[in-house]
């Protein structure tokens, strides 16, 4: 490696904005002839020959001003990951983009849309435009990103959804588990214009630890002060049901949360499913670690405006024990096939990897082979001991176990932290202002490696989004705009 390959290594190591980082993983691709292989449109890793046969109708029908072809074209044909474009392994040789046939399929179908969106009336009726754009945006379907649990290694989230926000790639739809529910709640009850300063370290409360002593432990059955976790809470989320966060926020805010008792299933908790819920005490019931923290009573808006309990008779902790990525629900509920995950649970990090199915070669195989045979064995184990016990706290706890192990920790794109004991040690402190920044800036740094590859999968989604928003703004009365997060409409997200 040459003096200014070290450069750019250590440029990319030590950066702390996207900018920085972009230029010299960009001049290190150039310097290992990266760009080459991007400039090649030919590989086994997606069907190169349909998307260059796309792109060159997109380009003609666009440039003769044939809506009637755009339409029929674009209406049957455009797809999320249409041809494989969205395969994680095209993105795992170059540290900036892709194949450039990729992108300029990309550019190309938004182009085209906007132009689309924006061709007269007399060209393109309202009313078929309108159908067109509804009908394709359902079709296409959307993007969310999942926040895990991980207790103070949540902190990463923050800078996942820094570094994604500062270059408008945050999703509508974000689920939270356990610490990412925070993370989700706190961006769900701000505004767009106050993110921007609720991203930086000394905006927020980092505080959510503290431990009982001995006796309270006793007493409480938890070893830590569930005051001093509401209290953080409260000083983070404002004091919103979903539904009015929703109207303030324009994000579709997701909290899982998992029953205390063993006759209810998990709980996806958003503005449709339980609109009335306070997010604060979502939040709180999602941290509830057992052992750690006693599980929490939700509470709800009454129809008198009252603040009550919901269901006094149940109560609620942890959802990562049973729900930590809820892709199924999520999947029904919004449309949405395509999942960011920003990963951080301390009892997954250690078999996380980057190579995807298939790649690394033999050992690498060999090693996730080996991996899933021993979770499938320990589940079923699990299983056999759970028929065998009564009911009662040891099968709960066994059940506990099985969920754990029966669930999915990866996305479509899958963000994580490096393994290292630093990282452990303080999973349940509270971290000084140096530990804070540090999380937040790996957050960071791990998110810009995979920016291209979000870009391109949420380009076209986000295009729809806009032009189903501007078209209904300019030509439909306000009770007559689609409903966003109903089956079958598209989310219009008012700024």
């Amino acid at each position: 490696m040459d003096r200014i390959a070290r450069e750019c290594q250590y440029a990319m190591e030590h950066a702390t904005n996207y900018r920085t980082w972009h230029s010299a993983a960009e001049e290190l691709d150039r310097r290992e002839g990266l760009d080459e292989w991007k400039q090649d449109e030919t590989s086994d890793l997606y069907d190169w020959r349909l998307i260059r046969s796309r792109l060159r109708q997109l380009r003609q029908y666009r440039a003769d001003k044939d809506i009637k072809r755009l339409v029929h074209h674009l209406r049957q044909g455009l797809h999320w990951n249409l041809g494989n474009i969205g395969n994680p392994a095209l993105y795992g040789f170059a540290r900036v983009g892709t194949k450039a046939l990729i992108h300029e399929y990309v550019a190309e179908v938004v182009a085209v849309l906007d132009e689309m969106c924006d061709t007269d009336a007399r060209t393109f009726p309202t009313a078929d435009k309108l159908k067109f754009f509804h009908e394709v945006a359902l079709s296409y379907g959307r993007s969310a990103l999942m926040l895990s649990g991980g207790a103070t290694l949540g902190l990463f989230h923050v800078g996942v959804v820094k570094a994604l926000f500062r270059e408008d790639l945050v999703p509508q739809v974000v689920s939270g588990s356990s610490a990412g529910s925070v993370v989700a709640a706190t961006m769900g009850t701000r505004s767009p214009e106050e993110m921007h300063g609720l991203l930086e370290t000394e905006n927020a409360y980092y505080n959510f630890w503290r431990v009982l002593p001995p006796r309270q432990m006793w007493q409480r059955g938890s070893v830590m002060d569930q005051t001093q976790l509401r209290k953080a809470i409260a000083r983070n989320v404002r004091d919103l049901t979903f539904e009015e966060a929703y109207k303030l926020s324009g994000v579709i805010v997701n909290i899982t949360v998992s029953p205390a008792g063993s006759n209810q299933p998990p709980r996806l908790l958003n503005y449709l499913t339980f609109p009335y819920l306070y997010l604060r005490e979502a939040a709180l019931a999602s941290c509830a670690v057992p052992l750690l923290f006693p599980p929490v009573m939700l509470m709800t808006k009454d129809e008198n405006e009252e603040r009550v309990p919901f269901l006094p008779l149940l109560k609620w902790n942890d959802g990562s024990l049973k729900s930590d990525l809820p892709i199924m629900r999520m999947r029904r509920l919004h449309n949405v096939n395509h999942f960011i995950v920003s990963q951080t649970n301390p009892h997954v990090i250690p078999f996380m990897t980057q190579k995807g199915e298939g790649e690394g070669g033999v050992l690498h195989s060999a090693r996730r082979f080996a991996f899933s045979t021993g979770r499938n064995v320990a589940k079923n184990v699990i299983d056999l001991a759970k028929g065998v016990l009564p009911h009662g706290g040891a099968h709960r706890q066994l059940d506990v176990a099985s969920s754990i192990l029966a669930q999915e920790y990866r996305g479509n794109v899958t963000i994580f932290p490096q393994r290292s004991l630093w990282r452990f040690a303080r999973v349940a402190t509270n971290p000084n202002i140096r530990d804070v920044e540090r999380f937040i800036l790996e957050g960071e740094r791990a998110t810009w490696a995979r920016v291209s590859m979000v870009r391109n999968q949420l380009r076209i989604g986000q295009t729809l989004d806009r032009c189903v928003e501007r078209l209904e703004r300019l030509h439909l009365p306000a009770e007559r705009r689609a409903l966003p997060g109903k089956p079958g409409l598209r989310i219009v997200r008012s700024r």
